[in-house]
């Protein structure tokens, strides 16, 4: 990418820019700025000599940028493109706006209502392992473990990864280094989270052992799996009366990823019934999601069921026309 902006827009281009810097986190920034410089070439590379941009330019700018991407990069560009335009256009310049293009997106979380987490806890803290299994602190393991996805929102890849190591008491923080995107996280707990934390590594024998695995399988060096936790809580799901049979023909019914949705839905709902504005609620969601873009936290937020309708309606005009539409497979 070049150094510098070239088109007859560069000016323009530069200013907004400037504004939107101030408006979004650093990695949206990141990606919103690498989009724009991508139009800034293409403007330059057909000679544009009139600060005027016609349908025809846009189309040929979508139809070039759509080689060998998926529909959903296409999708984040020609919306972070829309700002643009209508940015220049609220300034009197012609643009055509492009109309968004829907994505199609099948996945719809279940979002655990109170009742749900009270019958899953319950049953997780009576929960025996099976008798086949050979890891029997199994029984220890799950009631903290849903706790952790519940209460922070971590991945299953990321919280069976902790390592005693990993925990600081003292400033109540994980310190995530096995991530989806492989980058270093802090994650906080609360005071009653920690008190939690502290009795079960002193019952599991691990508490000044810093390699130990919070979650261990078989010995405290490695790990349980992801599969097996998915094999316990479907037990434990079942016995709390969360039927998937039940759900919608677009969703995959309530799993271990959903405790990730329900806590990004009522964290949301929790700031925005605080007064803490949607523009700093957000973009520090996303951070502590672990999320590269804004694009992974409005999903979370945006196709969220019924049980949020009016924090969902205010994150709906927060978001405006910064993120696509994803439609659903009627």
């Amino acid at each position: 990418m070049a150094n510098e902006l070239k088109s007859i827009f560069k000016d323009e281009i530069n200013l907004h820019l400037i504004l939107r810097k101030e408006e979004l986190s650093s990695e949206s920034y990141r990606h919103y700025k690498h989009t724009v410089w991508l139009f800034d070439e293409y403007l330059y590379s057909i000679n544009l000599s009139e600060k005027s941009i016609d349908e025809p330019v846009i189309e040929d700018w979508i139809k070039k940028i759509s080689d060998g991407i998926s529909i959903n990069t296409v999708s984040g560009h020609i919306h972070y493109i829309r700002q643009l335009l209508l940015f220049l256009t609220d300034n009197g310049y012609h643009c055509f706006i492009p109309k968004t293009i829907a994505v199609k997106d099948t996945y719809v979380p279940y979002l655990y209502k109170d009742q749900d987490i009270e019958n899953i806890f319950k049953i997780a803290d009576s929960f025996t392992a099976p008798h086949a299994v050979k890891n029997k602190s199994i029984a220890y393991e799950m009631p903290l473990l849903l706790r952790l996805l519940f209460c922070c929102g971590l991945r299953i890849g990321e919280a069976i990864n902790i390592k005693v190591g990993d925990i600081d008491f003292e400033r109540k923080l994980f310190i995530l280094r096995v991530t989806k995107k492989y980058k270093q996280r802090l994650v906080p707990f609360d005071i009653r989270l920690s008190e939690i934390l502290y009795l079960y590594c002193v019952a599991m024998g691990i508490l000044n052992d810093s390699t130990a695995y919070l979650f261990p399988e078989n010995d405290v060096y490695t790990h349980i799996s992801a599969n097996s936790v998915g094999n316990y809580y479907r037990i434990i799901r079942k016995k709390a009366g969360i039927n998937n049979l039940q759900q919608s023909k677009n969703g995959r019914g309530a799993c271990l990823h959903c405790f990730r949705h329900t806590f990004a839905v009522r964290s949301f709902d929790k700031n925005v019934r605080r007064g803490i504005s949607q523009r700093e609620s957000v973009p520090f969601l996303s951070t502590y999601l672990g999320h590269d873009s804004l694009y992974e936290t409005e999903k979370y937020l945006k196709y969220s069921g019924d049980y949020f309708e009016d924090t969902l309606i205010k994150f709906e005009s927060f978001a405006g026309d910064l993120f696509p539409e994803v439609g659903f497979n009627e």
